[in-house]
Formats: structure tokens, sequence, C-alpha cells
């Protein structure tokens, strides 16, 4: 009996179909390091290294670069250094004009219009709304769906499964990998081995090609751009991977004997992903970032995150085109401009469209218009939220000010508070997705609102009344008023428990988010000293709740925000030493959050220099490049 055909082979054996059957071990085998095709050896044709094809990140940019230099050498057309264009080609027929008004609402219309003017280049906002077509710029990066079709291999089967092809240990090209699990079900086994299956790449690595077929979650048909492309494939398994291990940050062991309980990121985001182009191609920028700051290797799909990225804007444009946008469209549009505003490589505001686009999805709510499930919108306005707090509390304002109707309309209401996702954690005071207390989230908003608002008087620029009223003492009393009555409702409700049904580390979490919300205020808003000792007793409440918090516990991926928070008003150095330690190596979802421990110990130098010196005016002090504008 033949021996199977192998995945890889020289290129004339994989033309001609020639089976690749291994030499005997005592010579060298028919592989990427050493090609030696059987038919090769009979007819004595050349099987060399250069011409085998492989199926690695590398191999994929080595082939394109390679097609790009050949195309170049043929074509004389010129390609623009600014990077790849969100407006459509010629091929695209779309028109560059403002989208129907929703007749429901005249705020969602006015959003509508609004968002869609976000979308368009920078240059070009101001322009007539329908460009001639000499004058329109052209867009000479290859559209990323036809760029992965022309590239797919011959040698590649065009199937669900993730090729099999496995660089040895000494192939001469450094390439960091991990092992992906596949998704099709959640078992304990899969869910509890997820983060050790994630490895970083200083750990021994196994190839990322080497999957389990039969629990990849590939509903049929796939789409046609993931059909095409084994690399897209590739990612997208690599997405269920970090999805599963890193984006819930709760322990199995603490969730996984819940009845009904299901993972809330690998049911929901998939399914959204793959009736969306906008979110799927979101996504494949999102996880070619993670590939790189996860392994240090900027190179490997570089090209795939810049087409990636501007496809996913090119199909959010399209979508505000049409007459009518459902529910169904509208959130996996807002996870969309989520997901691109810390990884996308254009220049775009997403945290304005997605504030936009959430504000259609709460007007058509609030004239009961919704039939999405009540599940359904969980996940993108969640991230929605967490990342307008994580960035209003930062050191540095988002791109345009957000303002005080924008952060009081996507404000949790009592049904959500109550219902904590599913039914499964009706007993926790916790949200199972933000791990901390969801009656937090309002005065967060509120005081984050407010902090930019203080940051933006350090902009000699900024005129508006209503964004400068960061020291009304009104609005701060209002926030204070917020944030001590969610600490109260919190505390009546586990003394009528009896019993706190939140693992221990989750209550350490939540514990910490009140103290770090507390340092917000009283040190920030009320601008009280550093040395006062009740900051300095809310500062070791930080600490000491978050040394509760095992290194190996998912729930430490949630410390950065209350770490960060408390390290700007740490004055102990054993205090600054912990925060330090903690910080050097955030786990969990990668982010180019630039340097935690340097901007920490560069705002202590500060503090320690001018003790008396408040909030904003020590931030103004704070070099451009320690301003952490993230917090995730």
């Amino acid at each position: 009996m033949h021996e199977p055909r192998r995945r890889g082979a020289c290129g004339q054996c994989s033309r001609k179909k020639r089976k690749v059957t291994p030499a005997p071990k005592n010579i060298d085998q028919c592989d990427h390091k050493q090609p030696r095709c059987s038919q090769c050896v009979k007819h004595g044709d050349a099987c060399e290294a250069r011409t085998f094809k492989l199926s690695t990140p590398a191999a994929f940019e080595e082939r394109r670069a390679n097609k790009a230099k050949a195309r170049s050498s043929r074509s004389p057309r010129f390609v623009d250094d600014a990077g790849p264009s969100i407006e459509p080609d010629g091929n695209d027929n779309i028109p560059i004009a403002s989208p129907p008004c929703v007749q429901s609402s005249g705020l969602a219309s006015g959003t509508q219009n609004g968002t869609f003017d976000l979308l368009r280049p920078p240059d070009q906002r101001l322009l007539p709304s329908i460009l001639p077509a000499e004058t329109s710029p052209r867009n000479d990066i290859r559209d990323p769906t036809t760029s992965d079709q022309t590239q797919a291999d011959e040698t590649v089967s065009l199937t669900p499964v993730v090729p099999d092809v496995l660089p040895s240990s000494d192939y001469n090209e450094p390439f960091p990998s991990v092992f992906f699990p596949g998704h099709g079900s959640l078992s304990l086994d899969a869910f509890s081995s997820a983060n050790h299956l994630l490895t970083s790449s200083t750990t021994t690595t196994i190839s990322p090609f080497l999957a389990a077929p039969e629990r990849l979650y590939c509903p049929m048909p796939w789409p046609d751009d993931m059909l095409a492309s084994p690399e897209r494939r590739f990612l997208w398994q690599y997405f269920l991977s970090v999805a599963e291990a890193d984006f819930l940050c709760l322990d199995w062991e603490d969730v996984g004997h819940l009845y009904g309980f299901q993972h809330p990121y690998t049911t929901t985001l998939p399914q959204m992903a793959l009736s969306s182009k906008a979110l799927r191609s979101a996504i494949f920028c999102f996880t070619a970032g993670q590939y790189q700051l996860r392994h240090n290797s900027r190179e490997h799909f570089a090209l795939t995150k810049t087409a990636t990225s501007a496809e996913a804007v090119r199909a959010m444009r399209t979508q505000l085109l049409q007459t009518a946008t459902s529910d169904d469209d509208l959130l996996p549009l807002i996870c969309a401009a989520t997901l691109l505003h810390y990884f996308a490589t254009e220049r775009h505001d997403y945290l304005r469209i997605a504030s936009n686009l959430v504000s259609r999805f709460m007007a058509r709510k609030a004239l009961q218009q919704s039939q999405t499930p009540l599940s359904l919108p969980e996940i993108p306005l969640t991230e929605f939220r967490w990342t307008v707090i994580s960035t209003l509390c930062s050191l540095r304002p988002p791109q345009s000010p957000l303002g005080e109707e924008a952060c009081r309309m996507i404000e949790m209401d009592d049904d959500e508070i109550s219902r904590k996702y599913s039914d499964a954690f009706s007993g926790w005071i916790s949200h199972p997705i933000y791990t901390f207390s969801p009656r937090l989230v309002n005065p967060l908003l509120r005081i984050g609102r407010l902090l930019e608002a203080q940051l933006l008087q350090l902009d000699t620029t900024a005129t508006d009344p209503d964004l400068l009223a960061g020291h009304d003492e009104d609005r701060i009393a209002e926030a204070e008023e917020m944030l001590l009555h969610a600490r109260e409702r919190d505390v009546d409700t586990s003394i009528a428990r009896m019993q706190i049904s939140d693992p221990a580390a989750v209550v350490a979490l939540n514990e910490s988010m009140y103290a770090a919300s507390a340092i917000l205020l009283y040190a920030r808003l009320h601008q009280t000293p550093f040395t006062a000792p009740f900051i300095r007793k809310q500062v070791h409440v930080v600490t000491q709740e978050i040394a509760k918090i095992s290194v190996d516990s998912r729930v430490s991926f949630s410390v950065v925000f209350p770490l960060f928070i408390a390290g700007c008003d740490a004055a102990d150095l054993s205090v600054r030493d912990m925060v330090r330690e903690r910080l050097r190596e955030p786990k969990g979802i990668s982010y180019d959050r630039g340097d935690l421990v340097g901007a920490l110990e560069h705002i202590w130098d500060i503090r320690d220099a001018e003790p008396g010196l408040l909030w904003p005016d020590w931030v103004a002090k704070v070099d451009p490049k320690y301003r952490i504008s993230c917090l995730m």
C-alpha cells in the first residue's frame, strides 16, 4: 500500500501530483529542509529546497513578497507609500455619499451621517460627496481577498483543516509558533489547558499548523475570503485559541460547574464574524497584531494586518450605505470598531465611530425596535464600555472628546446590571465579563468623563465649555454619590445573601477596582495630595487585594487598570516595588500599551521632586511617550 501523499513537495512534484514518499532513515528525507521526492530521485530531476513549498507564516510573507516584486517589474504603476486607501477602487462601485437617514430616530440619523464621515480619509471629509473618477485616489494595494485567492498554493488543500506541514527545529528562518486547540465544543480539558497551549515565544514551541480538526470551529459554508486563503484560516484558528484562553478573565474551576454556562467569546464573536465582513476583517487584523506582539515578530503578517485593517474599514463604509441597518448589522460593526481602536493601521477615530454606532443601537432599543436576544449585545457593549473607561481614565484623552452625552448614553440600566450576562451568574456580585461589579461601570464612566475634561484643560486650543467642565463641583458630587451608592448596594446584597458566591480572586479584584475608583475620584477629581492618609490607604488596599490573586489565575489578566491607577499615586517604596513586579509582564490579551513600568518610574520621579503637584498638573510634566492611553 502506497504511503499517503505528503502535504509539502517541490514545485515540480506538486504540479504533477506526484506522491512524496519518505526515504529510508539513513538518507535525507523529502522534507522542507532537504527535499528528496521519490519521483525526482527516480528520474534524476532537481529537487531543491528553494522549490519546496511550505505553508507557514514565514512562507506566506515570502511568497507574497516575491509575487509583489514580480508584479511591480511587469507594471509601472505607482504605489503610494502612505499605505492602502480605504476608498473603494474601480471594482467596488460604491458612491461616497451620506447614507439615508433612519426614519425611526433623529439621533440615529445624525450619528449615521457622522459615523460615515469619520470613515472617510481625513483629506476628503470636506470634499463633494461624489468624487470624479479621474480624481479619485487609486488603491494600488491589492484587495486582500483577491490577493489571498491568488496566493493559495496548489499544494494546499482548500479544506477547513490547517496544513500539517511542520517546520523542523533546524529550519534556517526563525519562526516562533504555538499549538492551537479546536473549538467545536468546549470541554473541561479544552478550557483548562488553553492557557498552557498559548505559550510565549520564549518557551518551547510547536508548529501552529498542528491543530485538532475535529474540534475546529468551522461551520459551512466558509466565507469566500477564508475558503481561498490558508493564511486566514490560520489566523482564524489562532483567534479562537486566544479568545478561549485570554478573553474571559475567569478560571475554569470557578465557572465550569455552573449550569448553563457558555464561554461568551467563543460562542458569540465567531457567530457574528462569519456573517460580517467588517468584523471578520477586524478580527484578522487583531489576530495578526496579537501574533506580532506575543512573538515580538513585526514582520510576520505585517501585510495581512494592513490589508485586513483597510478591508474592515471599507466593509464598514459599505454597511453604513445600506438603507436599513438591523441589530444584526450594528452589533458586529460595534465589535469591529472597538477592535480597530487599538489594532488598526489606518488613522480613524474608531472610538467615536463605535460611539455613534452604539448610539444608533441604543436609540432602537429605547424605541423597543430591537429584537435581538438579551445576551447577544453583552459582548459588543461590554467591550465598548470597558474600552471607553480604560481610555478616559488613562493619561491621554481620546483622539476627539466623547462628551457628556456619549458617556451617559452607554450607562447600564438596572436590567443589565441584574442580568449579569446569564442566569448562571445570578448569585454573583461581579459581572463575569467585566470581572468586577456592574454597578461600578456607571460611576467609572462619569469619573472618566470628568477626567477627560480636566486633561483637555491642558490643551489651550480646547474652547467648548461643556468639554471643559471637569471642575464642575455639581458633576463631581454626582459622580461621588453614584460611586458610594454602588458600594452600598453591593454591600447590602452581600449581607442579604449571607454568603458570597463570587470566587475569592474575583472578590479581590472587585475590591481593588473600588479602591482604584476612589483614588480616581479623590486624588484626581478632588485633587487630594497623594501623600494624604486616605489616598495611601486606598493604594494599599489595591496592592493587598491584588496580592491575593495568583499570577497563574486568569483573573490576573484584569489587574493592569487598578495597579496602574494605584501606582501613579503610590508613595511607599514597598508598594511601588509590588506594582512594578506585577506590571512588568502583563498577561492576557496583548496590547501595545507602551512601557508601563517605565512610565510609572518616570511619574514617581516627577511626584517625588514636587510632592505638592496635583492632578492634572503633574500629567503636564510627563513625557509624551509615557502618557499611557491603554489600561486594558
